[in-house]
């Protein structure tokens, strides 16, 4: 059985999610002024990606998460103290 002290702490916990600001619709924040803004502070520090470079780093992260799933199925981790 649920306790009266559990419903209590579950209805605190969700007035507190929803006073919190977290739930709800989605703010749209990004305008292309912010976008503008952030183009011109990575220009100023000489960092610039190119679609390729960007299409090139999705890549790698899918590989990545290609082999991580795949160690994850495969092998069982061991950690032994040295």
């Amino acid at each position: 059985m649920v306790s009266i002290k559990h419903l209590g702490i579950v209805a605190i916990l969700l007035i507190g999610l929803t006073l919190s600001g977290c739930v709800g619709e989605p703010a749209d924040n990004d305008t292309e002024e912010d976008t503008a803004t952030a183009d011109e502070i990575l220009a100023e520090e000489g960092v610039e990606l190119t679609d390729s470079e960007i299409a090139d780093l999705e890549n790698d992260l899918e590989e990545f998460e290609a082999q991580i799933s795949e160690i994850e199925e495969d092998t069982e981790l061991i950690v032994e103290e040295v």
